[in-house]
């Protein structure tokens, strides 16, 4: 048992060595450390204790992700057509041409789309709608441009996908937000 902790610890380790290395380089620490997951997947490491660590690690970061996102943007803000109109129609738009596109595949009996409905390609299409909210903000922050303008509606824009994730996946379980 105490030598898998050893084993996890030095996954984790690797992890961090990829992020500073990729830093040093010029690169955005993200990059190393998606760089380290393909490495560990690729090593064929299915510990379950590690799989909890690094579930329990990216649970842990998001939420101070979200929670620096929240401390720097109003709530007025994000009630500003600029923002909330812009989130609301690049999502529709890109669920329909993205969900049009797949359902098309289908219809052609391109074989990895073969079979899929057009609600299930409008779904596809919801996903493949959002951006990135921790790479912006990365981007973002190394550049200085967090509280800028456009770093701000940006900002805005991604929180606004994010709660339309939030109650997209919390509808599709059952379990509607309430107050």
């Amino acid at each position: 048992m105490e030598n898998s902790w050893q084993i996890d610890a030095i996954w984790v380790s690797v992890a961090l060595l990829c992020g500073l290395l990729a830093k040093r380089i010029s690169l955005p620490p993200l990059v190393g450390f998606l760089f380290a997951g393909f490495v560990i997947n690729y090593s064929g490491q299915t510990d379950s204790n590690l799989n909890t660590i690094l579930h329990l690690l990216s649970d842990l970061g998001v939420m101070l992700l979200l929670f620096t996102i929240g401390l720097k943007i109003k709530l007025k803000e994000l009630l500003k057509p600029v923002i909330y109109a812009t989130a609301s129609i690049h999502m529709i738009v890109i669920t329909s041409l993205m969900g049009a596109m797949v359902f098309l595949l289908s219809y052609l009996g391109v074989s990895q789309f073969s079979g899929i409905s057009f609600s299930t390609a409008l779904i596809i299409g919801f996903a493949l709608s959002f951006s990135s909210t921790v790479f912006v903000v990365k981007v973002l922050e190394e550049r200085g441009e967090l509280s800028s303008y456009h770093g701000k509606i940006a900002i805005g824009i991604l929180v606004i996908q994010d709660i339309f994730a939030v109650l997209f996946i919390s509808i599709s379980k059952g379990t509607p937000p309430n107050i």
